[in-house]
């Protein structure tokens, strides 16, 4: 193909979109509003009989974030990987995250467990209660690591150190977000 041809092909195809694009604030209203054609996948998802746009969207809560995060002031990210073990770039939605603390060096693991059971305050609460973010803490010890998990917006997250007491981890998982 010579190059002319090219070149007009290519004219052509920009006025097109250029076209269409400036064509578009001019088109009547009734076109947005229109209800959906009645199909039966419309039917069986109970869609709305009118397109609502952003405001469908304006009911629902915030997306959890997977990923806390502490300030920058106070520790810095010393790993990183996803909660299936890859590394590097993190291409999955939640990743397990190691931090440094600036002022005593230890380190701390933060990542949401998924499909962990929600963790609720007991009927008899034991002694001492811990809090992350106002919500009630359960802490354990397991092989040498103290472990704090608690829930918040839906999603469960675990703390854990090797050098830290569970204290220590409810104070530091405060200052998570």
């Amino acid at each position: 193909m010579s190059w002319r041809l090219e070149a007009l092909l290519t004219a052509a195809a920009i006025a097109v979109a250029i076209a269409f694009f400036a064509s578009v604030p001019h088109w009547p209203k009734e076109w947005t509003t229109r209800p959906l054609p009645n199909t039966d996948a419309s039917a069986a998802l109970a869609v709305s009989s009118v397109l609502l746009g952003p405001s469908v969207l304006a009911g629902l809560g915030p997306v959890p974030d997977l990923n806390l995060s502490l300030p920058p002031e106070m520790a810095v990210v010393a790993a990183r990987r996803g909660i299936n073990g890859e590394t590097g770039l993190i291409p999955t939605a939640a990743s397990v995250t190691t931090f440094r603390l600036l002022a005593t060096g230890d380190l701390v693991s933060v990542a949401s467990v998924p499909g962990a059971d929600v963790v609720r305050a007991s009927a008899t609460p034991p002694d001492p209660v811990y809090r992350v973010h106002g919500q009630f803490a359960i802490a354990s010890i397991e092989r040498g690591t103290t472990q704090l998990r608690w829930t918040e917006n839906g999603v469960t997250y675990q703390i854990a150190s090797r050098t830290l007491d569970a204290k220590a981890l409810s104070e530091v998982a405060d200052k998570l977000r």
